[in-house]
């Protein structure tokens, strides 16, 4: 596995995800080394956030943790030219190894495209966010929507992301991505931005959709006292991106509480708002969380931006908790009529808000639809099985 964060050196899920592929393939049979870049985390954190606490972990995989004598000036390096840089000789030293599977992972600031013609192993591509198709990564544009047509300078510009001159260079970015034999796409949604990309610099198709997975959630048996008798849930990271002022503002036209889980950079200013009826706990570790899942009347997935899957609809799933989401990307592949509502603006929401707080029973079948479907689709069993489908499969012969 090559990517760019792992835990304890990790921002958002893709991280987490590959640690959790990564343990489950060791506890299928199979030797697993991890290589991710430890710098990149300095650079996202900044400054002041203290070094992570990196404890040994009894789970069988091997981390090879990337630190440059230079430390943040490396990814700085590989984010502008696109390329391994000063990891390339640490990286090469590992592929060495005679892996059978490289699977690269989230590369932006572990060797960018250049990273993806390493390794002469059977080679994967796992998408986790739009990074190929994107600099900002998640398709949101400058004008507060999802991106239709692509305005990248005034974008990176809106967003604060430095550019990327290699990003012109889409001949040298298609050469890239065909030393890769299979692309894994989470969703639809992400599956045809990335299809598109292929067929426009002339490539082979050589990408599988493969539904991302949660770990099944056991709700606790006692209720946490800090939770209303009834509520609305929102999971996830506080940023502008995930839609959450569009989503206070909606609140701020009913009474039904809203407990907020998670942190990020907006919570400041949400915290502002001093609304009434919007509680923000902050962090829930994962062994409480299924507990705030349970009890809530629905999950609200309110992101502005695209969202490559839908993770925390899937834990919301298993926990037989209906999902309202926006048309943000990958929960459309997730959510349907019968676990939960996809809408467009405040004012469906809200429809679809009153709809559950008004008829519970509504709330409890689409519940009971969503744990089923959780087990017919999302479970870790199905991923590795399908994963290791995927390796099995070998490049298109017009693609040799």
């Amino acid at each position: 596995m090559v990517t760019t964060f792992y835990p304890p050196y990790n921002f958002g899920g893709d991280g987490i995800f590959v640690q959790r592929l990564a343990r489950d393939l060791v506890a299928a049979g199979h030797h697993v080394e991890v290589v991710h870049c430890a710098d990149a985390w300095r650079v996202t954190a900044g400054r002041g956030a203290p070094e992570p606490v990196v404890q040994d972990a009894d789970d069988g995989v091997v981390v090879h943790r990337l630190k440059s004598s230079l430390g943040p000036l490396s990814p700085l390096l590989t984010q502008q030219s696109g390329r391994p840089f000063l990891k390339r000789a640490k990286i090469e030293r590992v592929l060495a190894r005679g892996f059978d599977v490289v699977n690269f992972h989230n590369i932006s600031l572990v060797g960018g495209p250049g990273v993806l013609r390493m390794g002469s192993a059977t080679k994967l591509f796992s998408l986790h966010e739009h990074w190929w198709v994107c600099p900002t990564h998640i398709l949101w544009k400058y004008t507060d929507e999802l991106c239709t047509q692509p305005d990248c300078t005034r974008c990176t510009l809106a967003h604060r992301t430095p550019p990327q001159l290699w990003r012109r260079a889409r001949g040298w970015m298609a050469r890239c991505l065909a030393a890769v034999d299979l692309v894994l796409a989470p969703s639809e949604f992400t599956a045809e931005r990335h299809r598109a990309w292929m067929r426009q610099h002339g490539l082979a198709e050589r990408l599988v959709v493969v539904p991302e997975y949660s770990p099944p959630l056991s709700p606790a048996e006692a209720r946490p006292s800090d939770l209303p008798e009834r509520y609305f849930l929102y999971v996830g990271r506080l940023t502008r991106q995930k839609g959450l002022f569009r989503l206070l503002d909606a609140f701020a036209r009913r009474e039904y509480p809203l407990v907020v889980v998670g942190t990020g950079a907006a919570e400041p200013a949400l915290r502002a708002r001093n609304a009434a009826n919007v509680r923000l706990v902050g962090a829930v570790p994962r062994e409480r969380l299924a507990a705030y899942y349970a009890n809530a009347e629905a999950l609200v997935v309110p992101s502005v931006c695209a969202e490559t899957f839908g993770l925390i609809a899937t834990e919301a799933l298993s926990c037989g908790t209906p999902v309202v989401s926006t048309r943000c990307g990958g929960p459309e592949d997730v959510v349907s009529p019968e676990v939960g509502f996809l809408y467009d603006g405040e004012e469906e929401l809200l429809a679809r808000l009153d709809e559950l707080w008004n008829d519970p029973a509504l709330g409890k079948r689409l519940g009971e639809s969503g744990i089923a479907l959780y087990r017919d689709r999302y479970t870790p069993e199905l991923y590795l099985e399908r994963y290791l489908e995927a390796v099995g499969r070998r490049r298109p012969s017009t693609a040799q």
